[in-house]
């Protein structure tokens, strides 16, 4: 993916030069142009990789929040049931001639929090309300537990956003890098820059057997496997786009998770999560559906489709395609499902 860009051998005109001693630096070669680019476009994968990671996690995170605090209103209610029951002591206690019992009135406070901060009283409380009110001082453990946890939830959301913001800023800025390189280019040289790259990608194709690359290969699966297969070849041409989760543009966790969830399997939306999510397979073993990882640490994943190749959401400035399995490092596969 990433390691293709820019593998012309072109003469880069109108970059920007820096100047030692009055003299300019020579020009630098298309292999440190390619090395600069690629660099920077796999910083900016691994970049989104986090984000994707840091999506995941923003998720579990709001699931548990919304878990804390509905414990929370639970607990509330349970307070306010126990301060009923007591409320129904006093009354009775009044209406016997004896008056308030200085510790009902404690445990009578206008608040929640009032009252569970009189709790300890309990023990001083004997007699026909002993169980109901000993049960006050376990209450108010259980309220203070459930806003504790809500409240590191809470915290935990904040810091994931922080992170969010982070990542897509670092995205951002290196794809403005790798694009203020690219704009140097003269308008024929990206051309050409265009096509060699594209006869790099697919190193096994010769000219006896070119193809339409509008014509996604006939791949022969059925069942689930051929449902996420399917779907992805659907999707040959649509663009690359950071985070992109579809319809119209994708990354390449966005492809395989979107893919995967046309057979009915729910996956993590960065590579680096997907791997964990199902049977690991060893190359020699890969069948169509399959999801194939790249680099380390993981920051590219594609779908195997069948005869050694892949159907991928290459990267910035490209589309989704077809590609060798081989094109980059082999970093692992797995069978979802």
């Amino acid at each position: 993916m990433l390691v293709a860009l820019c593998t012309a051998a072109v003469s880069v005109t109108g970059m920007l030069m820096l100047t030692t001693s009055g003299h300019a630096d020579p020009e630098p070669t298309i292999d440190e142009v390619r090395e600069q680019v690629d660099a920077l476009y796999h910083q900016a994968e691994q970049a989104t990789e986090r984000y994707n990671a840091a999506t995941d996690e923003l998720a579990e995170v709001q699931r548990r929040i919304e878990r804390a605090q509905a414990s929370l209103t639970r607990q509330e209610a349970a307070v306010e049931a126990v301060r009923a029951q007591v409320a129904g002591f006093a009354a009775a206690s009044y209406r016997s001639g004896g008056g308030f019992d200085p510790t009902l009135q404690a445990l009578l406070a206008e608040s929640p929090e009032d009252f569970l901060a009189q709790a300890s009283v309990v023990n001083a409380y004997a007699g026909q309300q002993a169980d109901s009110l000993a049960s006050a001082a376990e209450v108010s453990r259980s309220l203070e537990q459930a806003r504790m946890l809500a409240d590191e939830e809470l915290a935990r959301q904040h810091a994931v956003e922080a992170t969010l913001d982070t990542e897509r800023e670092n995205v951002e800025k290196l794809l403005d890098e790798a694009q203020a390189i690219l704009d140097q280019l003269e308008a024929e040289e990206l051309a050409r820059l265009e096509e060699e790259r594209e006869e790099a990608e697919q190193p096994s194709r010769g000219e006896d057997d070119e193809e339409d690359e509008d014509t996604p290969p006939d791949v022969p699966v059925s069942g689930r496997a051929g449902a996420v297969v399917e779907f992805a070849l659907s999707q040959v041409g649509d663009p690359y786009c950071w985070g992109g989760n579809g319809p119209d543009c994708w990354d390449c966790s966005g492809l395989t998770s979107a893919a995967w969830a046309e057979a009915g399997v729910s996956l993590p939306r960065s590579s680096g999560s997907q791997i964990n999510a199902g049977s690991r397979v060893s190359k020699s073993q890969l069948q169509p559906g399959d999801l194939v990882f790249y680099y380390s640490p993981i920051s590219h994943v594609g779908i195997y489709i069948g005869d050694g190749q892949i159907v991928h959401a290459t990267h910035p400035g490209d589309v989704v395609s077809v590609d060798d399995v081989d094109l980059m490092p082999f970093s692992g596969a797995t069978r979802p499902g």
